[in-house]
Order: C-alpha cells, then structure tokens, then sequence
C-alpha cells in the first residue's frame, strides 16, 4: 500500500473572491477534487489522507465528498492554519509514522505520468525518497540540484538549477518524512515564516539517505496555482483532445 498525503490547508490570493474553496473549483466540468483523485488511479492499492479546514468541512462538506470518491480515505480537519505544508503534513502523523511508502504532492495540481512507473523507477535505483522535475527557470517552484542519478540539494523558490519540482515527494518510508520534518523544525528552516516539505529532502541528504528524480516535460505538469494557469491547463487540454 501507498499512502498519498495531499494537504489542502494553504489560502490564495488568487482564489480570495471564488466562494467556493479552492478543492472544488471547477475544471472542465470536474471539481478539482476530483481530478486529484483521478490522478492517481495508477497507484494501484493506495490510501488517500487529506487534510482541510474545519471551516470548509463544516460549510462545504469537503470530507463528505472525498469518503464518497475513495471511501477508504482518511481526513483530517484542522481548526487553524499551520506555519507552511511541511507543518500541515506532519498532522498525519498517527497515518504515515511508519515503514509505509508515502507520497506527498500539491492538492492543486495534475502530473500527466504513470505513478506505478515512477514508483518502479524510484525502486529501481535503490532510493529512500524521491522528486518528479521538469524544466523551468521560474521562482515560483522549489528547485533540485542533482548528480548522477541522485539528488544532492533542494532549495524552495530560489532555482539552483533548470530542475523544478514538481509539487511531488516520495518517501519509502513515512517515517523518515516524519523524522526529516521534524529536524527541519528544529533547526528552523523556514522561508518567510513558513515551512516546505521540500527542506525534508535535504535533511534526508544530510542523514545519508539517497534522493532519487524522475524527469518529465514540461507540458506534463499541469498547475492550478491560479486562474490563469487553470486556463493554460485547459487550453493545452483542448489542443491535445483535438488532435
């Protein structure tokens, strides 16, 4: 089994007039919750573990929707706002504390890929953790600077190389996410106040652990970091359906 972790805590500016929450912003006629769940059909026996506001369950009935999507999936309602996903993560801790692999990934977003195949190759190369990346020179992403078939740093919104990452963490075991966030916490490495799940991949480094990436296209990673990137998703969508 997988465990995938997809935290939808995070507040936008750029969502701050829709009335709905972000997970049910509608795409092509699908809530984005739904393509979410979508995505990871390739994950064959997998557990979903989200985590919303206690304001959006109570208002819009968020983890009603997810049990009818993928009944076995856990939910956790927070009542406040962490200090960043990394935070947000490890209130999952009675689920992924263990030899489990996890995946943690970005509640707003699509990867064109098969994730049987990337969890094959993850696998194959012998690694403790893992990223997907593609090509991009924007701050806006996390960034990987790789040697080899390994990973030997990470650095949020500051590229340290043409690697972005995108929005996708694999851990062969939950626990050493758990125990690589909580190190990030003591040391305070923090951007702005907030923490990012990417700082636990170079805590994993430094305890000697091997962090793999698999490479796709750009035009693989569809973001819903906004309006305008939705509309880009479905135009491309559109430009593909019709050829």
């Amino acid at each position: 089994m997988v465990n995938v972790l997809l935290p939808s805590m995070g507040t936008s500016v750029f969502f701050k007039d829709v009335f709905f929450p972000k997970p049910l912003y509608e795409i092509e006629g699908k809530t984005m919750l739904e393509l979410m769940v979508e995505n990871y059909q390739s994950v064959g026996d997998r557990r979903f573990i989200f985590v919303f506001s206690e304001e959006d369950c109570q208002s819009f009935h968020l983890d009603l929707s997810v049990k009818i999507l993928e009944p076995t999936s856990e939910v956790i309602r927070l009542r406040n706002q962490t200090a960043g996903a990394l935070c947000t993560c490890l209130m999952a801790v009675d689920f992924i504390n263990n030899d489990t692999p996890l995946i943690i990934a970005n509640s707003d977003q699509i990867i064109d890929v098969d994730y049987s195949e990337v969890l094959r190759h993850f696998d194959k190369i012998q690694a403790d953790a893992g990223i997907i990346t593609f090509p991009s020179i924007h701050p806006r992403w996390s960034y990987a600077k790789k040697q080899g078939d390994h990973v030997i740093e990470v650095e949020e919104k500051r590229p340290l190389s043409r690697d972005a990452i995108a929005g996708l963490f694999y851990y062969k075991k939950g626990s050493d996410y758990v125990k690589a966030a909580k190190q990030v916490l003591v040391k305070q490495n923090c951007l702005d106040g907030k923490y990012y799940i990417s700082a636990s991949m170079n805590e994993l480094i430094l305890m000697g652990k091997k962090v793999g990436y698999f490479d796709i296209d750009k035009e693989q990673y569809g973001s819903f970091y906004s309006p305008a990137k939705i509309e880009e998703y479905e135009a491309r969508h559109h430009m593909h359906a019709a050829k």
